[in-house]
């Protein structure tokens, strides 16, 4: 007998996903007893551990992740099968940043939605992107800097150069590019530590032996935005932004383009090849 119901998976599904019986079971209409019943035999018949207790709560073994994959990839495998039964298309999720949803696939996304495929984004940085991609709760996701792991499928999106955003009377304002020596003494508006953006530009500053200082500290692009625009401290941010009035944005010709790619998992490549073509601007 194949222990891998429907039923048994997907209720497995639900729970990997609140890793709460209490929350899974409400989210499922079933009493707690009942899901924590069905969870047991699925885990006894398959011979392996599926989750286990910690400090915090719960988490998943190594198999339940993979039995949560699955049950994630069963899932949007249903929906849809039953949106072209009813002659619709299904939802796509797409993971990006913030500022990546905003000036990078903004008009993707417009195109989506002109083609009529209904989508649903999830804001996340870098990691947390990748780790919703291979656990199947995304479809395709945006990211920027390094490739992605070569488990993953992907293509490129956009390239921008790196640019110093300046008040539009600030000495360096008029000048056609920068380099890194012409920040030296600058105050600037940066990200917290340890975000990529902050990191990179350290290295960078740092190997070129220019002296700053942090003037604020704030995440997302339109943040560090918006404070450079109160006057607190020039800024670096990517060329995809729309610098407000009365800033100027001026190429840093020694700092290397940040690529935005389109990731996804080739286990989903057939289910989201036109949404793909769409945010890239291609015919599907």
């Amino acid at each position: 007998m194949n222990p891998l119901r429907a039923d048994a998976v997907h209720a497995f599904g639900v729970f990997a996903d609140h890793l709460s019986f209490t929350a899974a079971a409400e989210a499922l209409h079933l009493s707690q007893p009942s899901l924590h019943t069905k969870v047991r035999k699925l885990q006894d018949a398959l011979g392996v551990p599926l989750y286990e207790r910690h400090a915090r709560g719960l988490r998943l073994t190594p198999a339940g992740e993979r039995l949560a994959l699955h049950a994630r990839d069963a899932e949007r495998r249903a929906q849809d099968v039953l949106a072209d039964l009813h002659a619709r298309a299904a939802t796509v999720t797409v993971a990006a940043g913030r500022g990546a949803v905003r000036w990078v696939v903004a008009d993707g996304l417009r195109r989506l939605a002109d083609a009529g495929r209904p989508f649903r984004v999830v804001t996340a940085q870098r990691d947390d992107a990748l780790a919703d991609l291979t656990s199947g709760r995304v479809d395709v996701a945006v990211v920027a800097a390094d490739p992605p792991p070569r488990s993953l499928r992907s293509a490129p999106l956009a390239r921008y150069p790196q640019v110093l955003v300046v008040p539009t009377d600030h000495p360096l304002a008029g000048r056609a590019q920068v380099h890194l020596r012409d920040l030296d003494g600058l105050a600037l508006v940066v990200p917290p530590e340890g975000r990529p953006h902050r990191t990179a530009l350290e290295h960078a500053l740092d190997a070129a032996r220019v002296t700053w200082s942090p003037a604020a500290e704030v995440d997302g692009w339109d943040l560090l935005l918006q404070l450079a625009s109160l006057g607190l401290g020039a800024t670096v941010v990517n060329g995809c932004v729309q610098v407000p009035d009365g800033l100027r944005a001026v190429p840093v010709a020694d700092l290397p383009p940040v690529r935005y790619a389109l990731v996804w998992r080739p286990e989903r490549e057939g289910l989201v090849s036109d949404a793909i073509a769409a945010l890239r601007g291609e015919s599907s």
